[in-house]
């Protein structure tokens, strides 16, 4: 009698101590899918502002100066500007604002410095 009750307490303990396995192996996971998550944000913004940084440098007309984009899900904003450090130098920046997996809001910064000079002038951007 007493081998049949020790047997249903070890049968509640291994139980009890798989389902903690079981919710840890579960948590890892859905920490892993948020982490992947944030990731493909964080490349995603950083694309969209190297392209609209890319298209201030070449000066074309179509550069996105204040758009938003939606992008698998998730909706970036797109704040692009420009000014005048001298004569012959120009400040280019962009912002890419986003809420993030987690629901905070995201932003992200990038910047560089062009001539200022009319392209027909033969010179290459600093």
């Amino acid at each position: 009698m007493k081998a049949r009750g020790m047997a249903m307490v070890e049968a509640l303990v291994a139980s009890a101590l798989l389902a903690i396995g079981l919710l840890g192996a579960t948590r890892l996971s859905t920490y892993a899918l948020h982490a992947a998550l944030q990731t493909r944000q964080d490349m995603q913004a950083h694309q969209l502002a190297m392209e609209a940084l890319d298209c201030a440098v070449a000066r074309l007309p179509t550069c996105p100066a204040n758009t938003e984009r939606m992008l698998q899900g998730s909706r970036y904003r797109l704040a692009l500007s420009r000014s005048p450090l001298d004569a012959a130098l120009d400040n280019v920046q962009v912002q890419v604002q986003w809420t993030g997996a987690d629901g905070r809001a995201q932003s992200l910064q990038r910047q560089t410095r062009v001539s200022g000079l009319p392209d027909w002038l033969g010179l290459s951007s600093p």
